[in-house]
């Protein structure tokens, strides 16, 4: 990737809590220009092929942008390359005040977190971030006259750079992850991926297309949101059924020395079942055991819990 030509100008820059517009967007980290569009190279080169999400944007803001630059200016002598870029994505991906708060709404209100075995997709932006991959149309942050670039001005269909950058740096990018559900953030997405799957440059199964952009500047979002959330919950049953989140427990599979331990309780618990043989008295000790389900699986996958539970009955 283009991470190592840009390294010793980020190894050069100071280091700061918060940094302003005048640290990156500069001719060291100037990726194209086309007249008043400029396009600033910054660390969102990570892919992970194994997620089972796509969440895509239009194209990094500033925010993003600085959070991304912040930390890997910060912890670059400490992780290597892949760590180094894999969490500065992760923690710059949809950053905001509010952005991120909503995106999560919106995903665990179509009950995305239940197809993939989490609480809530708050946990996408940390623990199991091995189950997102979150990119951009556009990779690097488009800004027009210094300005976020919004989508709209100018039509990204119109400009050659915006072409190039789709083709080059997107299309191969998307079919890295091809078996994963995408999430289009905003129309001006949804159109670019509508674009994509006419011109077969990408076959992915299942595109949640009109998904609103989270952003609390979007004053259409709630309506938009309300208006197709039974469609996305469809077509995210769809995918379960068809295999798409297919893997997603393996992720989360204990180790050997968890395993032996989680069958120790299991024997312990066959063995104390055996001699309950009063119905009331395997009730009071099933409603005793599962309260105290939680506290000791939490470190394995839940899913075995489920599976105790089970058994317990």
């Amino acid at each position: 990737m283009y991470f190592k030509n840009y390294e010793n100008s980020l190894r050069n820059l100071p280091l700061k809590d918060v940094y302003g517009k005048e640290d990156f967007l500069r001719e060291e980290f100037l990726y194209a220009k086309d007249g008043k569009v400029q396009v600033y190279w910054a660390p969102f080169e990570y892919i992970n092929k194994e997620a089972k999400v796509i969440i895509l944007g239009i194209t990094p803001g500033w925010t993003q942008m600085e959070l991304a630059f912040n930390y890997v200016r910060h912890h670059i002598d400490e992780e290597d390359y892949e760590q180094l870029i894999s969490n500065a994505k992760n923690y710059a991906s949809f950053g905001g005040t509010t952005m991120r708060k909503n995106l999560i709404d919106m995903l665990d209100g179509i009950e995305l977190n239940k197809y993939l075995n989490i609480s809530s997709c708050e946990q996408l932006f940390n623990e199991k971030h091995s189950l997102l991959h979150t990119s951009s149309v556009l990779r690097y942050p488009v800004f027009i006259d210094g300005e976020n670039y919004s989508g709209s001005s100018p039509k990204i269909y119109s400009q050659e750079i915006f072409l190039n950058m789709i083709d080059e740096l997107l299309v191969p990018e998307l079919n890295q992850v091809k078996n994963a559900v995408i999430i289009p953030t905003g129309k001006v997405v949804s159109d670019v991926l509508k674009y994509l799957v006419d011109k077969g440059k990408i076959e992915h199964k299942t595109i949640l297309f009109n998904f609103p952009h989270p952003s609390g500047a979007n004053g259409h979002r709630k309506e938009q949101y309300e208006n197709n959330k039974n469609i996305f919950k469809e077509q995210l049953g769809t995918a379960s059924v068809t295999r798409q989140f297919e893997g997603v427990i393996n992720q989360l599979r204990p180790s050997e020395d968890q395993m032996s331990e989680l069958i120790n309780h299991l024997k312990i618990i066959g063995e104390e079942l055996k001699r309950g043989n009063d119905l009331k008295e395997r009730e009071s000790y099933f409603e005793k055991r599962l309260s105290r389900l939680a506290d000791e699986i939490e470190p394995y996958d839940h899913k075995i819990a489920l599976v105790i539970e089970h058994l317990l009955r």
